[in-house]
């Protein structure tokens, strides 16, 4: 399988589970940082996950919805990341 991320693991799925119940106990004093490398790890997971159901035959619909997912991860990690580099460290600070 040259060119294909690794299978999905389920203990990959448990980590960014947990990974988000921790962020969501923190809340609005969850550091910027964190939660952009949170959501690239969802992202990532969400990127593999299409690739496999896409080399498996999965319909296009199930295909396109675990890209989608993907899509909006990404893009949240990026605005997570901006935030970070602007120097916010927390959502508490946002203006």
């Amino acid at each position: 399988m040259t060119g294909q991320p690794p299978p999905v693991r389920p203990a990959e799925i448990s980590q960014v589970l947990a990974w988000a119940a921790r962020l969501t106990e923190a809340g609005a004093r969850a550091g910027t940082a964190e939660t952009a490398a949170y959501l690239t790890a969802k992202a990532d997971l969400l990127e593999r996950i299409a690739a496999e159901r896409a080399a498996s035959g999965w319909a296009g619909t199930d295909i396109d919805t675990a890209r989608q997912a993907a899509a909006g991860a990404r893009a949240a990690a990026d605005a997570a990341a901006a935030l970070a580099a602007a120097g916010t460290t927390t959502l508490e600070n946002q203006p």
